[in-house]
């Protein structure tokens, strides 16, 4: 009987520890930015397919605003760039 509990109590042991460590990992890509240079040239709004907005956090501490085009090829954009900051109004506004 006390070889079952000492074994089961290992095993729970053994379960928890790798779940927590999983837990650690769950997105190992995001680590740092995302961005590593930004464009401020204009994209025609009728080129996106949908943007990404990333708000600062511990690993980036600048926000990134990432375009994907219709063609698949993504593009990180500066956020302060005046086109930009005109889009993002346009589309805060109709939601």
């Amino acid at each position: 009987m006390k070889n079952q509990a000492t074994t089961f109590l290992l095993i729970a042991a053994v379960v928890i520890c790798l779940a927590a460590h999983d837990l650690c990992l769950a997105n190992p890509k995001i680590t740092r930015c995302r961005c590593v240079q930004v464009s401020s040239s204009f994209i025609h709004p009728k080129k996106f397919q949908h943007i990404d907005i990333f708000p600062q956090n511990s690993y980036c501490r600048k926000v990134e605003i990432i375009i994907t085009l219709k063609n698949n090829a993504q593009i990180c954009v500066n956020p302060q760039a005046v086109w930009v900051k005109r889009v993002i109004n346009i589309l805060t506004e109709r939601k």
